[in-house]
Parts: structure tokens; C-alpha cells; sequence
């Protein structure tokens, strides 16, 4: 519980860059998730759902959320087939940030594009090299 931001800084980070990004979800019918959303035909997982501001980096977005619904958040999938390692998953991550962000600063040194090498796990497209110095 003390390290609410950082959750939703992994929620967020995840939400816009899945691991896994060649595993399309989509609506093809008008729908109503089990949690009450509306969804409409055809939406996906950007402006439908996310509203206008889809595409920005806002880990505001999911601070007054318990847990977002995992079918409105399908990055660990949904129903049956959720991923067991999901709580693994994101303490790894919130416990990674605590550390490293609070004991190095980190440069982009390339000024990379953000641009990715589309595989089955997303890399960043020629690597990314950055300069880390310790605080």
C-alpha cells in the first residue's frame, strides 16, 4: 500500500508498452464488460477506453482504481487464461523503480525514437543505450 504511484507507474508503463504487443484484442461486437463498461465495436485499447489522452503517459489514471478490470486492461490477460504471475510481475517492477530510481540518475545517450523491433516480445529497435550515474 505505501507505494501506491510506483503501482500505478507499472500499471501505466505496462499499459502502453505490453511485453507481449502481437496479441491484438479488439471489439468486433458492441459489448459490456463484466464489470459494466460499454464497449464499442471495433474499439481497441486506446482512445475507446482510455479516453482522448490514450496515448500519454498518466499513471494518474489509475490512482483512484482499485485494480483495474482486467478485461478494460488486458495486459495480463482476463477470465481462465489471467497470468498467475501477475503480482510477481509488478512487485519486481515497483521494487526495481524503488531502488534504481532512487539510487541512479539515467541518461538517454542516443536520444532514441521509441521506435521498436516488432517480435513476439517488444525491444526497443537497435537497443537503447543510456548513461547511469550513481546519485
Amino acid at each position: 500500500g505505501k507505494l501506491k504511484y510506483c503501482h500505478c507507474v507499472a500499471l501505466e508503463t505496462l499499459r502502453l508498452h505490453p511485453p507481449v504487443t502481437n496479441d491484438p484484442r479488439y471489439a468486433v461486437n458492441r459489448d459490456t464488460l463484466p464489470d459494466g463498461s460499454k464497449v464499442p465495436a471495433g474499439a481497441g485499447i486506446e482512445e475507446d477506453v482510455w479516453g482522448l489522452d490514450a496515448l500519454e503517459f498518466k499513471p494518474e489514471r489509475f490512482l483512484d482504481e482499485k485494480e483495474p478490470s482486467p478485461f478494460k486492461y488486458p495486459v495480463f490477460h482476463a477470465g481462465p487464461r489471467m497470468c498467475l504471475g501477475r503480482p510477481l510481475a509488478l512487485m519486481n517492477m515497483k521494487l526495481a523503480m524503488s531502488i534504481l530510481v532512487t539510487s541512479f540518475k539515467f541518461h538517454d545517450q542516443s536520444m532514441h525514437s521509441g521506435e521498436y523491433t516488432w517480435t513476439l516480445v517488444e525491444s526497443m529497435k537497435g537497443g537503447f543505450k543510456v548513461h547511469v550515474e550513481k546519485n
